[in-house]
């Protein structure tokens, strides 16, 4: 599910409108509009599985840089998750990400481009923190820009780079999604597709849907994920506020998450050489 932080969630740099997320739920603020932005993200969520009930909230500082050729992110989420009345602490998978545009595939009103997602076992997966491995997430995304409407959407594909019994972490079978803050399985394909729509020259609301089923046979038998996300971005200048409301059709990876990004993006522009007198 981490598209759906990272559906972001959402989405792109390329595109004209100002910024408005997450999710894989990324913040779609984190991929638009050329600049630096910092911000943070604060998670929350209540599950339920065969094994444990409870839930986990997620603090997360997130880095990106845009440039009208290319985009960067970073983000290290921390989180606390109860289980079962017991409350552990610590940090989640690091999670870096890019993208960039292909230029001969782009309109005036269309992009598209590649774009590849990785995560680094910096949680514990022992604890439901992390998947105890590294985790790539190539994709293909596109954008339409109608003006007051965006629509955004993109298909990739993931695969652990580790056996499906990875140092005793059963990542997405047994009917448990593991793990519990941010669940997948071994191997999946994922996609998503997400409207803004422009309702004020400040304030954009957000409807997506996600998806991600598992392949081949490194799950037994593996997880079909459906998440629904509704939200709303507010841009002022260079501050990003943005808040999504997300809801599962499929797959149980939590009960209902809120997610809430705020951040400052920072215009840089090349300095001008100076003249030699």
């Amino acid at each position: 599910m981490r598209r759906a932080l990272i559906v972001a969630a959402c989405v792109l740099a390329w595109i004209r409108p100002a910024s408005a997320q997450q999710c894989h739920s990324m913040s779609t603020s984190s991929w638009r509009t050329p600049g630096v932005f910092v911000g943070v993200r604060f998670d929350a969520a209540g599950y339920r599985n065969f094994s444990y009930e409870g839930d986990y909230q997620g603090l997360a500082p997130v880095l990106s840089y845009n440039h009208r050729r290319f985009s960067l992110m970073a983000m290290q989420p921390v989180y606390r998750l109860t289980r079962n009345g017991l409350a552990t602490y610590g940090l989640g998978d690091l999670l870096l990400a890019f993208r960039v545009p292909i230029q001969r595939w782009s309109r005036e009103h269309f992009t598209a481009g590649f774009g590849m997602a990785t995560t680094f076992p910096t949680g514990d997966a022992s604890r439901e923190l992390g998947m105890g491995h590294v985790m790539p997430m190539p994709e293909f995304w596109w954008a339409n820009d109608f003006g007051r409407v965006v629509l955004l959407g993109n298909v990739g594909f993931a695969r652990a780079l580790a056996g499906a019994g990875g140092g005793g972490h059963h990542h997405g079978g047994g009917n448990n999604p593991h793990p519990i803050v941010n669940p997948m399985n071994m191997s999946e394909a994922e996609g998503a597709l997400t409207a803004l729509v422009q309702m004020h020259r400040l304030v954009w609301l957000k409807m997506g849907a996600y998806a991600a089923m598992p392949l081949g046979t490194a799950d037994a038998p593996g997880i079909t994920r459906v998440i629904l996300t509704q939200g709303v971005s507010l841009s002022v200048r260079g501050l990003e506020l943005g808040l999504d409301v997300q809801v599962p059709l499929a797959g149980a990876p939590f009960l209902a998450r809120g997610v809430l990004q705020v951040g400052y993006r920072f215009d840089v522009k090349p300095r001008r050489r100076r003249m030699r007198p």
